[in-house]
């Protein structure tokens, strides 16, 4: 498979979105950044069903650890550019699927996905992890170069909640009337929930974050999508993060932001907003640094997340961020 061309670095997004936002200090920035490439590969489920899978990886650097990426409702792998480039150009191996809810592969948005979506998208990420091993065949840039035994669980909105099962955190099916405990996937050892939902009855509840004891960052807009009567999308999309157990877990809250980050990732049918920039570049930061700390043991990056306490620290011009 013949990578595309090589993009942009995660440097470059973040001085470009430092000069946006009139050079605001505290973004963490990893030690190295390498050109990006991308390879476009084709997986099949047990059933026969076919999933497109993005590959998105640093053109040098070895021992790679590895990202797992779920979209967001009917969106797909090609929607999440700006953030998926920069994870890669920190120097992780990024795998990002395109669901059967996406709009590019006949979902509509506002039809309610079919009752196995969630199950289609946890077969689907563990299909893209199954594949590491041929990577060097599929991928031969990548030979000898990815650490398949570093990974952490990632996504955006309804992709969050499936990472955060991938993390070890249960739901409710309805369609089998039972309680699925069975997401959690023994390679993964950290998880990233990017505006993920909050409760949701029957299906999310209170107790179904309790289990998830790995690391984990939530991140969060203050203008982010309400989904539940008579409660802002904020509070809701921070559930994850305040229903969980402490330990190792994280919050950034972006101040002003919407849930596809001023326009720039989730949908390309949305105006842009002039700080746009600044939160891909202060979510980069964080979640880089997130990364770092959890799948590199880089004692920077710890020490950037070791400065935030209980209470909210400056990131950025519109970013803090908290742990417990």
């Amino acid at each position: 498979m013949t990578p595309l061309p090589a993009r942009r670095t995660v440097l470059v997004l973040l001085l470009a979105a430092l000069a946006a936002c009139g050079g605001a200090a505290g973004l963490y920035a990893p030690r190295d950044s390498a050109a990006v490439a991308r390879a476009e590969l084709e997986l099949v489920d047990p059933t026969g069903r076919r999933v497109p899978l993005r590959v998105t990886y640093p053109e040098s650097g070895t021992r790679l650890p590895v990202v797992l990426f779920s979209h967001g409702a009917y969106s797909s792998k090609d929607d999440y550019d700006a953030i998926l480039d920069g994870w890669a150009a920190a120097g992780y191996v990024v795998l990002a699927p395109t669901h059967p809810d996406s709009t590019k592969l006949g979902g509509r948005r506002g039809v309610p996905p079919p009752p196995n979506a969630t199950s289609q998208r946890l077969i689907d990420l563990k299909l893209a992890l199954d594949t590491v091993r041929e990577l060097p065949t599929r991928v031969p840039a990548l030979a000898g170069r990815v650490d398949g035994t570093r990974v952490a669980a990632t996504g955006h909105s309804y992709g969050g909640w499936i990472a955060q099962t991938l993390g070890g955190a249960s739901y409710f099916d309805p369609a089998t009337n039972a309680t699925v405990t069975t997401g959690r996937d023994a390679r993964v050892s950290a998880v990233v929930v990017f505006a993920g939902p909050g409760r949701i009855p029957p299906v999310l509840r209170t107790e179904d974050w309790q289990t998830l004891k790995l690391p984990t960052l939530v991140t969060v807009g203050t203008q982010d999508l309400a989904q539940l009567p008579g409660q802002d999308g904020y509070r809701f999309r921070r559930e994850p993060f305040d229903l969980a157990p402490p330990g190792d877990k994280y919050l950034l809250v972006q101040d002003g932001a919407d849930h596809y980050l001023g326009g720039r990732v989730g949908r390309d049918d949305l105006p842009r907003a002039p700080q746009g920039d600044a939160y891909v570049a202060e979510f980069l930061a964080v979640t880089t640094a997130f990364l770092d700390a959890y799948l590199r043991e880089d004692r920077r990056a710890r020490e950037f997340l070791a400065a935030a306490g209980t209470e909210a620290r400056a990131i950025g011009e519109h970013g803090k961020l908290q742990r417990k």
